[in-house]
């Protein structure tokens, strides 16, 4: 049985409380909680549990509460899609999980609706930066459509394990459906024999940054 939305709430939020740059925490309403900072502005949490994140969820808990700054989706497993991620940016929301939301208090924001996960940022900039891309767009948040100029566009999934194995690749194409790279986001990270032959017999690569970019300058 599902656990009420309320007891959710107050989970993350007795979670959140215990942090050191956390001075304290108020649940709201069923869906929201106050975090009240040591050094920093208070800020109101609006929290999920869904598989995945849809407009069609966000948009009417955004509409029908007051302002919030994150939001929030509990399940580690859970996907944030494209229609949740517009949303929760057209109502100047960060969002992410319960780790995204530990990283926001912790960066000292005055405005935490301003924090972006670092690993996403950090290949946003280098996509905006680099002269083949044209464009991009956010398909989940881990997933990157990469439209270049005069080439096929690249779908591209991030994904930030030490050791990138078989079942890592298997996961995303099942849960992210068809790409063309893996975007090896850890700077340490390694991948196994299987996971390169997994990921070759779905015609997908698995790169580091630096030949990440270079295979975005090749057809």
């Amino acid at each position: 049985m599902p656990r009420p939305p309320q007891d959710t709430t107050t989970w993350v939020s007795d979670n959140i409380a215990r942090t050191t740059a956390v001075a304290g925490t108020t649940v709201t309403s069923p869906f929201t909680f106050r975090v009240e900072r040591n050094d920093r502005p208070a800020f109101e949490v609006l929290v999920l549990s869904c598989p995945q994140v849809i407009d069609a969820v966000l948009n009417p808990l955004l509409a029908a509460l007051p302002p919030v700054s994150f939001v929030v989706n509990v399940p580690k497993d859970g996907v944030w899609t494209q229609s949740g991620i517009a949303a929760a940016h057209h109502h100047q929301c960060a969002f992410g999980g319960i780790a995204e939301l530990m990283s926001a208090i912790y960066h000292k924001l005055d405005d935490v609706s301003e924090f972006v996960k670092r690993e996403n940022a950090f290949v946003e900039r280098g996509l905006l930066q680099h002269d083949r891309v044209s464009h991009f767009d956010q398909e989940y948040d881990r997933v990157y459509m990469v439209h270049r100029l005069g080439m096929k566009s690249l779908r591209v999934v991030l994904l930030n394990e030490y050791e990138l194995t078989a079942e890592h690749v298997r996961t995303a194409r099942t849960k992210y459906g068809p790409f063309d790279i893996i975007l090896m986001t850890n700077p340490n990270g390694t991948s196994t024999k299987d996971a390169k032959e997994a990921a070759k017999g779905m015609q997908i690569v698995a790169l580091p940054w630096r030949q990440f970019l270079g295979r975005l300058g090749t057809p």
